[in-house]
């Protein structure tokens, strides 16, 4: 009898070993093993101040893990530093529930991609702000009309034009306005540091650079000519000569809400602080965004005897060093 009942309990005892190994490598596969993620599965959204209990039964109810008691008292066994970071997360083809936990603690959430040209004035730029998925114009030109978040390096700013560097930028989901743009101004001070260590060699403010680099280029989007540009307007300010730059008229009208659409004779003559055929020197700030490269050439003019150009038509400049030559250049190019 006795033999009887210690096999009993040694059966029972295996059982209950066997049935425990059997639920802890259950479990075990269950948390580590990659599975499979349906495409409509892909996009989780965890919200700021969701808990980590409330995270994992979401992830329960979507099939991504398995029972979220389970998954918890692992993570506060084996991993109890993770906390879920909010945001928007876009997940692989397959992954392991544990990995994907993983990368909610790490915070990797998917990013947009936001690509600012070179050359926009503050109203372009606050049309294309506007038309991504982070806010909408007005929102965007509200933030663009102060210049308080550039004081730092130009204390006379009234906006931020001219100082929303052109690059590519990555966002996610949930940035605000207010964030994207201060994250642009940042890229800006950083990316011209050691540029702006160089305007006292031509004693020029970052207000003053800015704004040439600003005309260069509007002027042109050939790199090799930035710089012969750059030497031009460099040789006229020199000589206390008008810039005479086309893209300020342009400019000087879009301020007054008079811009056409093109320019007409009589807006040469346009009476205004930034038209530069009426105004000496640089205009009173930038006429748009300059990208790194009109930035550099402002500081670095080629050497040479021109002092005018005129557009071929075919996205290049003729140079002239006289006005005689420059009149028959336009004649040729200008018809």
């Amino acid at each position: 009898m006795r033999i009887l009942v210690r096999w009993s309990l040694a059966c029972l005892v295996l059982a209950h070993i066997v049935l425990a190994t059997w639920f802890v490598t259950y479990q075990y596969h269950q948390l580590f093993d990659v599975r499979p993620i349906p495409a409509d599965s892909r996009i989780i959204k965890i919200s700021a101040g969701q808990s980590l209990r409330e995270v994992l039964h979401m992830l329960h109810h979507r099939d991504l893990a398995p029972n979220p008691d389970m998954v918890h008292l692992a993570i506060r066994l084996f991993r109890p530093e993770i906390l879920v970071k909010s945001g928007t997360y876009e997940l692989p083809d397959q992954i392991s529930p544990w990995d994907l936990i993983d990368t909610l603690h790490r915070g990797e959430v998917v990013l947009f991609k936001l690509t600012i040209p070179e050359g926009l004035d503050i109203w372009e730029m606050a049309e294309l702000l506007g038309q991504s998925r982070w806010g909408d114009r007005q929102e965007f030109m509200a933030l663009l009309q102060s210049g308080s978040e550039i004081s730092d390096l130009d204390s006379q700013a009234q906006s931020l034009e001219g100082y929303l560097l052109p690059e590519t930028y990555f966002f996610p989901a949930e940035a605000t306005p207010d964030s994207i743009v201060k994250s642009v101004l940042n890229q800006f001070r950083l990316k011209t540091q050691l540029l702006r260590s160089e305007l006292a060699n031509l004693n020029m403010t970052v207000r003053e650079w800015v704004s040439l680099a600003s005309l260069i280029e509007k002027e042109t989007a050939r790199r090799e000519e930035r710089y012969l540009i750059s030497g031009v307007f460099h040789r006229r300010l020199n000589r206390g000569m008008l810039l005479q730059c086309d893209p300020t008229i342009i400019y000087a009208l879009k301020l007054e809400g008079k811009y056409r659409g093109k320019i007409y004779r009589s807006d040469i003559k346009f009476d205004h602080p930034y038209n530069t055929y009426v105004s000496p020197g640089v205009p009173p700030g930038p006429i748009a965004s300059p990208g790194y490269a009109a930035l550099e050439a402002a500081l670095n003019p080629a050497e040479h005897r021109y002092l005018y150009f005129v557009a071929k038509n075919d996205g290049s400049h003729y140079f002239s060093e006289t006005l005689n030559e420059h009149t028959r250049a336009v004649r040729q190019f200008q018809r």
